[in-house]
This record gives C-alpha cells, structure tokens and sequence, in this order.
C-alpha cells in the first residue's frame, strides 16, 4: 500500500481499477471527467479498456454489455447525462447482469457546471437499483470496489454518486501500488427469457427485481460504511456523503452531545434509523441535493415515534437549493438548539468574474458574422458547450440540454417566419445528440440554419477527443467522421464549411447561403485556440488616431481588449487571431506580421 494526495475523482478511478474493471466507457461532463482522465492513465497498468462514448446512453449500454458477458464495468457521467442514459437504466434492473456494474453519477449541488442540480438518488429509487454515497475520496475508493461485489451478489447494477466538492476535493489517500489485473475468462451465455424484454418476460423480470428489495434492505444494513456516533442528547443528527464531515466538524467546535449518524446507501439500514429515532426528539437531517433522506426519515419516524420533530430542507431549516457549508450546517444547529448563531470564519469579499470565451475563440469570430449577416433580431437557439458564452454576445437565445439547440430552432421556425432562426451547436454536442435533430429537420421540409461550431475538441470539459477528431481515448489515431458529409447523409439542403477567421470570405459565403430555403448547415471550422501549438504570428495594434470611440470592438467581449483614457488598448492577453481588426469600421486596428 502507499499513500497519495488525490482528487476524489482520481481515488474513485483507482477504485474501479483495484476492483478489477474490464472496460469503462464514459461521455466528458463537469464535474465527473477526471475519472475517466485518470483511468486512460491507469489502464495501461491495469490491463482494461477505456472509451469516451458519443454520449451517455451509448456509454451505459456498452458497459452493460460488458457486465452481462461477466465482466466488471462502469459507466461514467454527470448527472443531466443521467437523463440521457435513463432509457437503459431503467431496463437493465429488470434484467439484471452477470459481472459487477456500476453506473459512476456526479451530481452538481450549486449548478457550478450544469443547467441544473437534480438528485441521482431519485433514479436510483426510481429504478430499484442500490445506490452508495461516499463521504470521502478514501471512500470512494473502497467503495468502488465494494460496488463491484454487491453488484454481483445481487445481479444488479448499482449507482455510485458523487458530488462536485467531493469530485474536485483533495485527500491522503491509500491505494493499492501493485495493481489488479483481470484474468477472468467468460463469454455471453444466451438467455433470452433474461435478456429479452418482450411484455412476457417483462412481467416476471419485475416482480423478481421487486422481491429482491428485501434483500437489499437486509444487505445494507450492516455495511461498514454506515456511521454512528452515539449522544447523551435527544437531538440527533442524519447525514449522508459530506454532510457528515459538517456536522462533526460542528460538533466537535461545540463539545456537543448529539447523536449522529451517516447513511452511505439507498435503501438506508432502517433497523439502525428506526432504533436512533425511536427516543429522539428532534431529528436534523443533512444532505446535499434533493430531501431525498428527509422523506425517507419522515416515513421511518411515523411508525416508531411520530413525535419527533424532523427537520431538513422540506421545512425550510436548510435551503433546498445549492450546496451545504459548514456555515449553513451550524446555523440550521444553532436554530435548533436556540442558540444564537456564530460564524467560523469573517466573510471574503471577491470580485466578480462572469466566464468569457478566450482571447481568439474562434467562436468569437463565428458570433459576429452571424450576428452580421442574419441581423440582431435573428432568433440563435443555443447548445451546451464553451459556446454557451455567446449569451454574452447576444448570439444565445436558448439553452435547455445536450442536442436540443436544433430542435428547438426547428420549432420556433414554424411560428417565426419573418425573423431567421439560427440554431448553433458544437462538435462534439452534435456527435451526442445533434444528429438526429437534423434529420428530423430534413424529413419534416424545415427551414432553419444549423451553426455547428467545430473547434476540433471537447473543449468545455478538458479537450477530450470525439469521433470528428480521429483519435480515440487513448490517443490512438484513428477514422475521423467528417461532419460536412455526414450532414449531407443526414440530407441536409446546402452544407458549408467556413473559417471564421477568414471573415470577409466567410461572410460572402453565409450571405449567398443566407438567400436559400431548406435545411442549411454551416460548419465554422477551426480549432481551439489552447490547442495551438505554436504561437500566433500576428501582432494586433491600435492606431489612437484613426480611432472614433465607436466602440464596436468591445462587442466582442474579448478578454483582451481594454478600454483605457478614452480608447482601446490591446493587453498581452491577446491571441493575435485579428478579429477585432476584421470588424474595426475605421481601419483603426491593424494586424500585421511579427518582426523576427
């Protein structure tokens, strides 16, 4: 064994692979990449393989085909690809697996990263599938493993769910230097009263998954991740995952004598909460997310002492919304307790930093001339994506999830017929969920234009690779899927490929595709600035005469363009792509070649 300082993504990672993993496949989504990150790196020592999938479905589904061959898997996402992989969650409980499966679920709490912060505990339930919460990276670690075995014990797939902080947090932790290779030798055995969810088979599939409920019940109750801290008082305290660290570090700062207890599974050890809420008065539950915890503890109290009172997010003693702190936590103490509240630690004053697009996004560069060419009054249906920052630019109108921008453009175009609609997307989002928006646009005669923004990477999540960049996870180079074409395939009515850097050709091209009807696709090509690997050639200056303080160019909300004593100044944080010297109406920017 050895000790490490790891990213609780990290310790997860080397989780799956001491427990023996086969073959993880995942779609990039903050805050859960880095576990995948860490896997490449780790799987050329363990022995398994790893894919970033095309999105979360396909992932789940993979990993699933792994597990009922016999083999350990895993499918990692964020929580909203949840929603995506849904469709196969839900089924593969009733046929349950054969090798162990664990689908790895980072929740967002406080939407650092995210269009929202649902609960993954709710699908887990929703499913009947076991769920673990670990408290710490250390224990995500173990009970990575330990997902593995219960999975097989019971056939089941079982959730492991995470949240941002824990994700993001460092630790000491233990692993395992030698490593864990996987020397099983199995295949798939048919069995399609199993594997075959027609009605028939359906029906006695869900009551066995039913009858395993007990079980599980059982099961939990005696994991040795469950916690107790037994208290002399009639206040006791319920926490799961890092809310247990809050209310000991509370406690410890209040010589306190509460009892307090984690739960790390879903179904909770009922017998041990029921036994605790049996002579509690009050009962304080905390927990990040939904009051998934609270609802189950309301249940259990009513049967065993319906007295108590019971507090949490439901009766507003904790916001339902955002992440918990060790601030909130010992407040929501104190107004238990009457006392009258104390801070930590004095509040920090930060400044304000609303998130930009680099200095020389080409998506810059592909907002302007859309917003040139189609006018300000143009509709521009948006995608999620670093691209998702043109709402700062006026170039967003829309976000709801991966793949919609385009169907949401679709059908604000059937009621907008003045006004263009252009839907903008990105690569890798359309690779996810784009493409069957656009064939759907194409079967049903919609006119719309479709942006993809394509700047050769996932960039948002940490510039993971998809299939238009031809190269795998590994970094293998391998086939790269032309998007031009594959929009043709899709039947599109016109598809272009432009660089936005090249503005005036651009922008001739759009306004000649501007003129027709039909499914129009235009492809802005050009790779992500923070993937250059040289530096620009271009120097970018200001002409203090020739400037009118029209002030056109801060439109571009470039980072790197300041306004100072009543005109612009270019810092060194410039890229040197020259756009702001593309859209100066007064020449008053020049880009020009470096001297040597």
């Amino acid at each position: 064994m050895k000790k490490e300082y790891l990213l609780g993504n990290h310790a997860l990672a080397y989780g799956l692979a001491e427990g023996g993993l086969a073959a993880s496949f995942a779609y990039p989504g903050t805050p859960s990449s880095e576990i995948t990150e860490k896997l490449i790196e780790l799987s050329r020592e363990y022995n398994f393989y790893v894919e970033w999938s095309i999105n979360e479905k396909v992932a789940l589904e993979n990993a699933y085909g792994v597990a009922i061959s016999g083999y350990r898997s895993c499918a990692i996402m964020k929580q909203v690809g949840l929603n995506v992989a849904a469709d196969p969650l839900m089924t593969s409980a009733y046929t349950g697996v054969r090798g162990g499966l664990i689908v790895v679920v980072a929740d967002d709490p406080g939407i650092h990263s995210s269009q929202n912060e649902q609960d993954s505990r709710r699908y887990a339930l929703f499913a009947k599938i076991p769920c673990f919460e670990p408290a710490s990276p250390q224990e995500a670690l173990e009970m990575a493993k330990f997902s593995f075995e219960f999975s097989e014990k019971f056939e089941l797939p079982v959730m492991l769910r995470t949240v941002t902080r824990l994700a993001h947090g460092k630790a000491d932790v233990e692993i395992n230097a030698s490593g864990r290779q996987v020397n099983r030798k199995s295949r798939f055995k048919k069995d399609p009263t199993c594997f075959v969810m027609v009605p028939a088979n359906a029906r006695t599939a869900g009551k066995k998954l039913n009858e395993k409920q007990k079980q599980l019940l059982e099961a939990v109750e005696d994991l040795p991740y469950h916690q107790i801290e037994e208290g002399k008082s009639e206040t006791i305290i319920v926490t799961s995952g890092l809310s247990w660290h809050y209310a000991r570090e509370v406690a410890f700062q209040e010589n306190s004598h509460w009892g307090i207890i984690k739960i790390a599974s879903y179904p909770v050890p009922e017998k041990k909460l029921k036994m605790l809420l049996s002579d509690a008065r009050q009962v304080l539950v905390l927990e990040e997310g939904e009051p998934v915890l609270q609802e189950i503890v309301e249940r259990l109290s009513r049967s065993v002492n319906p007295g108590a009172e019971i507090h949490g997010k439901l009766d507003g003693f904790l916001p339902r919304e955002g992440e918990l702190s060790l601030e909130l936590v010992q407040e929501a103490i104190y107004r238990l307790s009457g006392k009258v509240r104390k801070t930590f630690s004095a509040p920090v004053s930060l400044p304000v930093r609303p998130p930009v697009l680099c200095p020389g996004c080409p998506h810059r560069a592909s907002f302007q001339i859309l917003k040139k060419v189609f006018g300000r009054s143009a509709i521009f249906p948006g995608d999620i994506g670093c691209y998702t920052l043109g709402i700062n630019m006026g170039a967003i109108d829309t976000c709801l999830c991966m793949g919609a921008g385009i169907s949401i453009g679709s059908g604000i175009a059937r009621r907008e017929e003045s006004r263009p609609v252009v839907a903008i997307i990105g690569d890798s989002t359309f690779f996810h969920a784009g493409i069957p928006a656009v064939i759907n646009c194409a079967y049903n005669q919609v006119d719309l234009v479709v942006a993809i923004l394509d700047n050769r990477t996932t960039a948002m999540t940490g510039h993971q690779p998809h299939p238009g960049t031809g190269q795998t996870a590994a970094g293998e180079k391998f086939k790269e899927i032309n998007l031009e074409k594959l929009c043709w395939a899709c039947g599109a009515d016109e598809v272009v490929t432009v660089d936005p850097y090249r503005v005036e050709e651009t922008m001739a091209v759009i306004n000649k595709l501007k003129q027709g009807k039909g499914l129009r696709v235009i492809i802005f090509q050009r790779e992500c600035l923070l993937l250059r690997k040289q530096e620009s050639h271009l120097e970018v200056k200001v002409d203090a005469e020739k400037c009118r303080q029209c002030k056109l160019c801060l439109e571009l909300g470039c980072p790197a363009l300041e306004w100072q004593q009543d005109k612009p100044v270019i810092s060194p944080l410039c890229a040197g792509c020259g756009l702001c010297a593309s859209f100066c109406p007064y020449q008053a920017i020049s880009k020009n070649e470096k001297k040597s």
